[in-house]
């Protein structure tokens, strides 16, 4: 005989498996590629840190272009420089456009800390400014022309004094789109040096904006500023190793961000020196942890296996005990995890075992009730068929003829009620149909006229027995009976594609939307009042059919009602 093994057991020798293994591959390669691996992390790193100081930096910059561009499209400057550019004026002519020109740009040029002047030159090279704490002549970090070649964008360098930020943008004429001047905006270097600065974590040691041609625009440290690299940033962008920095002297990893709208890009330096430091000690902490975690893995795996065999021990138990005495106990669900899953299912199981034999046993039940009953009904229908034969030939001997035809109506009806065949054709349940009508002709003599609309080819198609005389029947009933005056009624059949397609419909009383909703609600909650013909028929489709064959019922006030309904085509 096969010794068994314990879960417990099979899960301890897995886990030991486990961790053992989990340890190897953890220190092997750990100390195989963690020197390898550590560059892409700081690569990570900077990468994100790139991220956020250039989304700084484009603020700036685009700060600059809006506060520009405010000034270019402004119809006082537009007006003014288009005046002094168009005649020699006097000191107090020119006085008065100056007071114009700074008092448009005076407000937003004095709220920002960092601007050092603003100022808008003319295409005369009268010069109109704006200074804060600034003594001396504006400085200029482009020539006119180089201005004007620029077409309307935003130019940038750095200036000899101080490393201040200058930016410069010719004003066009918005009707001509022709220079008619510029702006020059000179910055205090600390606009963009102090995002760079902020930028500064323990492994980047410089953080420098450069232009396309490799010019250095702004630096957090002040010896790279204004200085030429000896590569473009595409060519910095290529580097994957360690490289040289010829301006700091030391062995450095480069990270070059996204080129910016303006056509700068960040580059940020890295030391390899001061990021090994970092990597040593964390190698070091990784080492104790990894020791520490084998040895807390083994207790843990005792603990986990002894928990997890509880709850499975209880549940073989229980199954032993299943159907024993007639009795079906459950398990007590401790977890949410696949052993209490398990044991829900199993609970459900359980439950539905004793629902199931419950049920089983009622039917046997019921299927000798209705054994008896069936036996008991075939003896009536033969009665009524002998009674109804000879009241027709009494009709016949005293030449009443139409109620001799009522009553061989009456009697195909009842046959047709009681008849134990479910499906029959459609020819046949028309038959059905007509008697019923005939009956009903008597009783309302023309009061009501009625409309057959019937596709040929429907009639040899298989229908539920019986299916469309309640519909007619309630048309009658609720709908032309209480209507004053003659009432008509619809019976339209047609095949659409591979369904059979009815139409009960009548222009009696109708029914308000509250009425139609509550005579839903009955049929589908079976709830009978006074439409247990119809609610047969919504149930025997359902049954029969599915939801594809339910009843859908339109009905105004005063208006009339229609009762349509499909079934698949099905022949002999």
């Amino acid at each position: 005989m096969e010794k068994k093994t314990s879960i417990r057991g099979k899960m301890m020798k897995i886990f030991a498996v486990l961790v053992m293994f989990t340890g190897i591959i953890i220190a092997a390669p750990l100390f195989m590629f963690f020197w390898r691996e550590y560059k892409s992390v700081l690569r990570s790193y900077l990468k994100d840190v790139d991220y956020q100081t250039t989304n700084s930096l484009e603020n700036n910059i685009k700060k600059t272009e809006d506060f520009s561009l405010k000034i270019l499209t402004s119809q006082v400057i537009q007006n003014a420089v288009n005046e002094v550019n168009k005649k020699q004026m006097n000191y107090y002519e020119l006085l008065e456009y100056q007071k114009r020109i700074e008092k448009e740009i005076a407000v937003d040029a004095l709220s920002s800390s960092y601007v050092v002047s603003v100022s808008v030159i003319t295409d005369n090279e009268c010069e109109f400014s704006v200074k804060k704490h600034e003594i001396g002549g504006t400085q200029f970090g482009f020539v006119k022309e180089e201005i004007y070649a620029g077409n309307g964008s935003l130019l940038w360098t750095t200036l000899k004094t101080k490393n201040r930020i200058c930016a410069a943008r010719a004003i066009l004429d918005l009707e001509t789109m022709q220079p008619i001047g510029y702006i020059n905006i000179v910055y205090e270097k600390e606009y963009l040096t102090n995002i760079l600065t902020d930028n500064f974590v323990e492994y980047v040691g410089v953080s420098y904006l450069v232009d396309d041609g490799g010019y250095i625009m702004a630096a957090s440290d002040e010896k790279y500023t204004r200085k030429y690299l000896e590569n473009t940033p595409d060519k910095l962008r290529d580097k994957e190793d360690i490289s040289y920095d010829v301006l700091s002297g030391t062995r450095c990893y480069y990270y070059v961000g996204n080129r910016m709208e303006n056509g700068w890009t960040l580059v940020q330096l890295a030391s390899v020196k001061e990021f090994n430091k970092t990597m040593y000690w964390i190698l070091q902490i990784i080492i104790i942890i990894l020791i520490m975690t084998l040895g807390a893995g083994v207790l843990l795996v005792w603990l986990a296996t002894s928990h997890i065999a509880k709850p499975t021990r209880i549940l073989v138990e229980s199954m032993k005990q299943l159907a024993k005495d007639g009795k079906y106990p459950r398990v007590q669900i401790t977890s949410n995890d696949e052993i209490g899953w398990i044991g829900t299912e199993y609970n459900k199981m359980a439950e539905n075992i004793e629902e199931m034999i419950e049920k089983v046993y009622k039917m046997e039940l019921s299927e000798k009730q209705a054994r008896l009953e069936y036996l008991q009904m075939q003896i009536n229908p033969h009665f009524l068929y002998n009674v109804l034969d000879t009241i027709s030939w009494m009709a016949i001997a005293e030449g009443k003829q139409e109620i001799s035809e009522m009553t061989i109506a009456l009697a195909e009806l009842l046959r047709a009620i009681i008849k134990n065949d479910h499906f029959i054709t459609l020819r046949e349940e028309m038959v059905v149909v007509k008697d019923y009508l005939m009956i009903q002709s008597e009783r309302f003599e023309d009061k009501i006229l009625v409309n057959y609309d019937i596709e040929e080819k429907a009639y040899e198609y298989l229908v539920p027995n019986f299916i469309l005389q309640p519909l007619i029947e309630n048309a009658i009933i609720h709908g032309l009976e209480p209507k004053v005056g003659v009432g008509r009624l619809g019976i339209q059949i047609k095949l659409i594609q591979d369904r059979m397609h009815f139409m009960i419909e009548d222009d009696g009383v109708g029914m308000t939307e509250t009425e139609v909703h509550t005579l839903r609600q009955r049929c589908s909650q079976d709830r009978a009042g006074n439409a247990i013909g119809l609610i047969n028929v919504y149930k025997r489709l359902i049954l029969c059919y599915g939801e594809d064959s339910r009843l859908i019922i339109e009905s105004k006030k005063d208006v009339g009602t229609k009762i349509r309904f499909s079934i698949p085509l099905r022949q002999i």
